[in-house]
């Protein structure tokens, strides 16, 4: 059997492409995002929760609060270093209807996530005393005390927010939006409830105060973690823990910190180039006015963001799962679809932004103070004007996720928002007299720019090249052969074999068995070549 005649042997709605023509592919996209734009906005409020529910205990609570949750952030960047790679990994193993990979891959994910947190538990609960008192540098030392008790809480409990953040992203990865929203409104719910009790005291239980907000928020996510379990082990969900081990194999915990660490440093840029603006504007004609309208602006972002954000996760799904499949022209198809729609959205919530931006600086400043609120209105009528563009960058970044391929997307965050937007806005404010203007206008053409090269990148081939040297099959075998026959394998066999729905691809040393419903496709390898038998099932 030659690999020109594979095509042969397939149904003509495969070998004709009707299955890059589905009509549905828009309510996909949606039906995915939709549901992660309600658990961003669920999970966004655990911190939201613990600050509102510690403000009862006063002001100097309230700040040992909230510096804690900046110093958490740090411990975020390895977090979603694991959840992202697991997300990608088992979008590609769904694609490729391989659940003993998607086990494979959960279980990993898992094992990755827990070592993880074991470090960041025990570096968290020793350094937690030293960086309050770094952040609190001249302030109130109660402060000092009453968040070291919080923070070292919240660190012992690291386990279990690493673990919920897996879950959620290995369920979405699958392609189950659904089960992450209900799983994290619930584990809100238990939040307030687990924070009255243990803040304020209930029948045996003693009052704890701030050190019970973290003793709430632990205990919810513990038992988020629990349900996760039971639902995974259960075998009703399209994530199953099928027989295994969770030892440690080591390539696989490379496959998802490859992918993952590039997302988590993306992260540090992105938020640490903000906060090198911030000390360029407060350093302007606007003084600490202008961190005001900085904070109401990207607080107005954040909730613009959103979509684009859920976007992004839908994004990574929808291209991981076709490339599972070896269906580049869907994958491409499918990311295309996913920022045409971000790219939509976004300018429909921008326009009301802009229209609206005096009304809604005096809503977030009842004072209506002069300096914030025209600062706040002129950002918001700059920035919001190319906030769209946002959408290309953040979804192709997604999308290229999907493939495996985040290097892009860190390189693009570091370059244009930690180096090109920070030396702007220092130029325009102060060398050529912008002030704060000059700010505004560094802030968008970094946008342009991280939105022009994501664009160009996406528009490429390199992410099909890291998604393929990422597969078994080339590990095993592709990588043997010139870069003629690995495309023309590709092309001829693997593509149009996988592209029919029930295939399944088997990679042993031996070669690569395709299972069809009526037929069997052998491939076996040498150094220079390949050679396919078929046979009747």
């Amino acid at each position: 059997m030659t690999a020109a005649s594979v095509g042969q042997t397939l149904p003509a709605s495969v070998t004709d492409r009707a299955w890059y023509q589905r009509k549905d592919l828009l309510f996909q996209v949606w039906q995915l995002a939709l549901p992660v734009i309600f658990t961003n906005l669920l999970q966004s409020l655990v911190d939201v929760i613990d600050v509102f529910m510690v403000g009862r205990l006063g002001p100097i609570a309230i700040a040992a609060a909230g510096m804690s949750t900046a110093i958490r952030f740090l411990v975020l960047v390895m977090l979603l270093s694991v959840a992202a790679g697991a997300m990608t990994l088992i979008a590609q193993a769904k694609g490729a209807r391989d659940p003993q990979q998607m086990s494979f891959v959960t279980r990993q994910s898992i094992s990755s996530g827990f070592l993880i947190s074991l470090v960041l538990t025990a570096g968290g609960y020793l350094l937690a005393r030293p960086l309050l008192m770094l952040a609190n540098s001249g302030g109130d030392p109660q402060a000092v005390e009453l968040g070291t008790a919080y923070l070292q809480i919240l660190f012992l409990g690291t386990p279990f927010m690493v673990l919920n953040m897996v879950f959620n992203r290995l369920m979405q990865g699958a392609g189950d939006t659904l089960t992450p929203l209900w799983m994290t409104g619930s584990i809100n719910l238990l939040n307030v409830l687990f924070n009255y009790v243990f803040m304020f005291g209930a029948g045996p239980i003693p009052a704890f105060g701030i050190a019970g907000a973290a003793m709430g928020t632990v205990t919810a996510r513990a038992i988020g973690v629990v349900v996760a379990f039971l639902i995974v082990y259960s075998g009703k969900n399209v994530v199953k823990l099928l027989p295994g081990s969770y030892w440690p194999d080591w390539q696989m915990f490379k496959d998802i910190f490859t992918i993952g660490v590039p997302s988590g440093i993306q992260g540090v840029f992105r938020n640490g180039s903000r906060l090198l603006v911030l000390g360029i504007l407060t350093s302007t004609e606007v003084g600490t006015y202008g961190a005001a309208a900085m904070a109401i602006g990207f607080q107005v972002e954040a909730l613009v963001f959103m979509p684009g954000l859920a976007l992004n996760v839908a994004a990574t799904t929808l291209v991981g799962q076709a490339l599972g499949q070896w269906q580049p022209q869907e994958a491409r198809v499918r990311g295309n679809m996913a920022i045409g729609l971000g790219l939509l959205i976004m300018v429909v919530l921008a326009a009301p932004v802009i229209a609206l931006a005096p009304w809604i600086i005096e809503l977030f400043d009842p004072s209506a103070h002069p300096v914030v609120m025209k600062t706040g209105v002129t950002y918001l009528h700059i920035n919001t004007v190319f906030l769209p563009l946002s959408a290309v960058a953040m979804v192709a970044n997604g999308a290229m996720r999907g493939a495996g391929d985040s290097f892009p997307g860190m390189v693009s965050t570091a370059f244009t928002r930690g180096v090109i937007s920070v030396s702007l806005a220092w130029l325009l404010a102060f060398p050529l007299g912008m002030g704060s203007l000059g700010v505004w206008i560094a802030l968008v053409i970094g946008s342009v720019l991280d939105a022009m090269y994501m664009g160009w990148r996406w528009r490429g081939s390199a992410w099909l090249t890291v998604a393929l040297h990422k597969t078994t099959l080339y590990r095993t075998h592709l990588r043997h052969l010139s870069t003629q026959l690995q495309q023309q394998y590709l092309r001829e066999v693997r593509t149009p074999l996988m592209a029919v729905p029930s295939t399944r691809e088997m990679v042993d040393a031996e070669g690569v068995v395709y299972t069809l419903p009526e037929h069997q496709v052998s491939v076996r390898f040498d150094d220079q070549s390949y050679h396919l038998v078929e046979r009747k099932i």
